[in-house]
């Protein structure tokens, strides 16, 4: 027998309850630090109660016991990002200068023979910024557009740099062209890209034509979260092509409950890989019957303070509000598209 088997059989002679207190102790320190996230970063979007009131939704279906489903749908809870709109107002203005603003004035200093002139500089930015329109992905009331209003005001950009993209075609003599032939770049701003879908859908739906009736125009497709996978299906399957781009790319290891997860790396002794995959997957399937991970087995633990994205795990999100099949409640719920 090794040295730590054998301390740890003395030690279930000495105290057969140790690992139950041990448990008991993780489970009130993962509690702790939830509370003291929620305060100091989730915008205080849940307290103990509500906390509380999700765990009850653990009640031994998985077939582990009620008290370990519960220490791991806490650590799992514990490990959730949650960005509030003051880090999505900051992380905007990272995204217009890091991959917009930074990009353009290295542009067009190569295109003036590498010029640091800094007049001749800002007067090529303004007249580029006059030819530029930012848009959101989706239809208005969807988040890529909500960020608009956030991301003008935090870079000082005018309300013309911006427009609908029902405004990007008119109608002249029953034919659809270009209602303003002086744009050259359209940029479309997004906060998460999952799978890529949404952005593979919308590119298909009409950038195609734009491109076609405006074959030198620049398209871009900016957004502050990927995922690994989702912006190279973008890269790969729209127009966008190499212009899909992202603040902070997240790859496998965010899979939270997938072989090389980080969050299984450091963690309490008590925390077992396996045991997380049965919690998330097991409660998963009866709330989101084939999306156990989330939207295309996502596995994100992820969220802002405007909405919750779907490829984030379900048993921190679904409710019957959005959909769920069975009595559920959210740690933090999401809105659904309608």
């Amino acid at each position: 027998m090794s040295i730590p088997s054998a301390l740890d059989a003395l030690r279930s002679l000495v105290d057969p309850d140790d690992r139950s207190h041990e448990a008991r102790r993780s489970s009130e320190r993962l509690l702790q630090r939830i509370l003291i996230l929620s305060d100091y970063a989730w915008e205080r979007r849940i307290d103990q109660q509500a906390v509380e009131r999700w765990l009850d939704n653990f009640d031994g279906r998985s077939g582990l016991a009620l008290e370990v489903e519960r220490l791991h749908a806490l650590y799992l809870l514990s490990q959730f990002l949650y960005f509030g709109l003051r880090e999505i107002r900051v992380l905007l203005h990272a995204l217009y200068r890091d991959l917009f603003l930074i990009p353009l004035i290295q542009e067009i200093r190569q295109k003036n023979g590498n010029t640091r002139d800094e007049l001749v500089i800002r007067r090529e930015l303004e007249i580029a910024m006059d030819r530029t329109r930012f848009m959101g992905v989706g239809n208005p009331s969807e988040s890529g557009v909500h960020l608009l209003y956030y991301f003008r005001q935090e870079n000082g950009l005018q309300k013309q740099n911006f427009m609908d993209t029902a405004q990007i075609f008119s109608l002249s003599g029953g034919t659809r062209c270009i209602t303003d032939p002086t744009v050259e770049r359209y940029i479309f701003l997004d906060d998460v890209c999952g799978s890529g879908q949404t952005a593979c859908r919308y590119s298909k739906n009409f950038l195609t034509e734009l491109r076609v009736a405006k074959p030198d125009a620049q398209i871009a497709y900016y957004s502050i979260f990927a995922t690994t996978k989702g912006i190279n299906n973008v890269r790969e399957n729209t127009v966008f092509g190499a212009n899909a781009k992202a603040i902070f790319e997240l790859d496998e290891s965010y899979r939270c409950v997938s072989d090389g997860s980080r969050y299984f790396k450091i963690r309490p002794p008590q925390i077992e890989d396996t045991h997380l995959s049965k919690v998330a997957l097991s409660y998963g399937e009866l709330l989101a019957p084939g999306n156990a991970g989330g939207f295309d087995d996502g596995q994100l633990l992820l969220g802002f303070s405007h909405n919750i994205p779907d490829n984030t795990l379900p048993i921190i999100w679904r409710d019957p509000t959005n959909g769920s099949p069975i009595p559920w409640t959210a740690a933090l719920r999401r809105y659904m598209k309608v």
